[in-house]
C-alpha cells in the first residue's frame, strides 16, 4: 500500500474521531442547552434578545494523529469550523512536507516530537497564513471501536468487494447494497482500491463519500437517538483525544458543529508536489496555491460576530431544511389572518428591507408576532421556514413572490412559519 494512501485513510478516522468527540459531548450537554443558549442571548422565538456582544465568528484547529511511539504526527490537518457561514474547512499537510528548521529532519511531521503540539502549530502557521486557536490529538488507534460505539454506519456498497492479502494483514470481503456497516466491514471499505478501474482516485471518492455519510450520521445520532450509552463512548473518545478546548469552548461549540449542513463540509489537500533534497522525499508546499486556497476557504468574510443571532439563525432554518418550489405547491384555502409570521432578518440591510416585508405581509392580513434584526450575522438567501404538517410557508412564500418555501423536519417554533430574510433578495 503506498504512504500517500495510508495518510488519507489514517485522516479519514482521525477526522470521524474528531466530529464524534464534539458530537458526544454535545449529547451529554443537551439538557443544559436552554441555559447556555439563554446565557448566550438566546430566549425564544417570540421573545428573542440578541446579546449585542461581538466576539471570533470563527475557530481554527490543528488536528493530529501521533504515530505508535507519540513523536511524529502521521497525519496534520487545519479544520476551520465557521459559525457564520456554517461552514467547516479542512486542509490536509502531508506528513513529508518540508518545513525549514534547525532540525536535521526537515519534515514537518517531526515538529511533534521537538516541542509537542505547541511547536507543530508553530510551525504549521509558518507554512500556511493561518493563525491555530487550538489542538485536538488522536494518541491511540480505534477506527473501528469508534464505528462501533456509535452503533455503526449505514452506506450503500456500490459493488461486491473481494480482495485478500496477507502481507498487509488486508481481507475485504463485502456484499453489494445498502447495509449497516460496523467496525471491521467500515475499515474494509475504506481500505480497498484495487477493485475500482481508476485505481486509488476511485478509493479516494469512495473515501469522501463514506466519511461524509459517517459525519452526517454520526451527528443525527447524537441528537435523536436516546439510547447511546454516551457516557462510555466519551470515556472511549477522551482516551483517544488529547485537546487543549476547555469545557466551556466544547458547550459553546458544539451546537454550531451539530447544526452544520454537510454540503458546507470542504475537503482538500495542501499544494505541491513532491521532490528530493539531499536524497530525501519530501513534498515542496506550492506557496502561490496555498494562499489561493486559504484567501478562499479560510478567510471569514465575518470575523467577529454575535453568536446568539447565528444560533437564532440556525435554529430557525435547521440543519436538515427542505426546499421546494412555490410553482409546484398545494396553497392552502387558510386566510392569512389566521397564519402567524417571526420575520428575522439577516439581509444586512440594517432593516431596511424587513419595513418592507413587514409592510407587505400586513397588507396582505398576516399577523406578525415578532421580528428581530441581526447586525453581525447574514443568511445567504431568504428562508421561509414552516412544519412538515402545516406547510404553511408556501402560501406566505407565494404572496412574497419567492420561488422557494421551507420545510424544517425539526421545526418547533411558536409562529405557524418564520422568515429569514436573507442577502440575496
Amino acid at each position: 500500500m503506498k504512504k500517500t494512501n495510508i495518510m488519507f485513510r489514517l485522516y479519514l478516522k482521525y477526522l470521524a474521531w474528531f466530529i464524534a468527540f464534539f458530537a458526544s459531548i454535545a449529547l451529554v450537554f443537551v439538557p443544559m442547552m436552554p441555559t447556555v443558549l439563554s446565557l448566550m442571548g438566546f430566549e425564544s422565538f417570540l421573545g428573542i434578545t440578541f446579546s449585542g456582544e461581538t466576539e471570533k465568528s470563527y475557530v481554527n484547529v490543528l488536528l493530529m494523529g501521533l504515530d505508535k511511539d507519540e513523536t511524529r504526527s502521521d497525519v496534520m490537518m487545519v479544520a476551520q469550523l465557521n459559525l457564520e457561514s456554517n461552514s467547516v474547512n479542512i486542509l490536509q499537510i502531508p506528513r513529508d512536507t518540508y518545513i525549514q528548521n534547525n532540525r536535521f529532519d526537515k519534515k514537518i511531521n517531526s515538529a511533534y516530537g521537538a516541542g509537542g503540539p505547541e511547536r507543530s502549530i508553530k510551525e504549521v502557521q509558518t507554512l500556511i497564513d493561518i493563525d491555530i486557536d487550538k489542538y485536538a490529538i488522536v494518541t491511540t488507534s480505534g477506527f473501528r471501536d469508534l464505528i462501533d460505539a456509535v452503533g455503526g454506519v449505514y452506506y450503500d456498497i456500490p459493488m461486491d468487494m473481494n480482495y485478500d492479502d496477507d502481507l498487509q494483514d488486508l481481507h475485504i470481503h463485502l456484499k453489494a447494497g445498502y447495509q449497516l456497516l460496523d467496525g471491521d466491514k467500515a475499515e474494509q471499505y475504506v481500505r480497498c482500491r484495487y477493485i475500482y478501474p481508476n485505481g486509488d482516485l476511485g478509493r479516494v471518492e469512495a473515501q469522501s463519500g463514506f466519511i461524509k455519510e459517517a459525519i452526517d450520521q454520526i451527528i443525527e445520532r447524537f441528537g435523536t437517538d436516546k439510547t447511546l450509552d454516551t457516557g462510555k463512548l466519551l470515556s472511549t473518545l477522551g482516551d483517544m483525544v488529547d485537546t487543549n478546548f476547555t469545557m466551556s469552548e466544547m458547550l459553546k461549540y458544539s451546537p454550531f458543529l451539530l447544526n452544520i449542513n454537510m454540503d458546507h463540509v470542504n475537503i482538500m489537500m495542501l499544494e505541491g508536489q513532491a521532490e528530493y533534497r539531499n536524497h530525501i522525499s519530501y513534498f515542496i508546499a506550492n506557496k502561490a496555491k496555498n494562499d489561493k486556497i486559504i484567501k478562499e476557504y479560510f478567510t471569514p468574510n465575518i470575523s467577529e460576530a454575535d453568536l446568539s443571532e447565528i444560533q437564532a439563525r440556525d435554529e430557525a432554518i435547521g440543519r436538515s431544511v427542505e426546499e421546494y418550489n412555490v410553482a409546484d405547491s398545494m396553497l392552502s384555502n387558510i386566510l392569512p389572518s389566521d397564519i402567524n409570521v417571526f420575520v428575522l432578518d439577516y439581509s444586512g440591510t440594517s432593516g431596511h428591507l424587513l419595513a418592507t416585508t413587514v409592510n407587505i405581509l400586513e397588507s396582505s392580513g398576516y399577523k406578525i408576532v415578532g421580528e428581530a434584526i441581526a447586525q453581525t450575522a447574514t443568511a445567504d438567501k431568504t428562508y421561509c421556514v414552516s412544519s412538515p404538517n402545516s406547510q404553511l410557508s408556501s402560501k406566505v412564500a407565494a404572496d412574497l413572490g419567492l420561488e422557494h418555501y421551507h420545510i424544517n423536519p425539526d421545526y418547533n417554533n411558536n409562529a405557524d412559519v418564520v422568515l429569514v430574510l436573507g442577502k440575496e433578495e
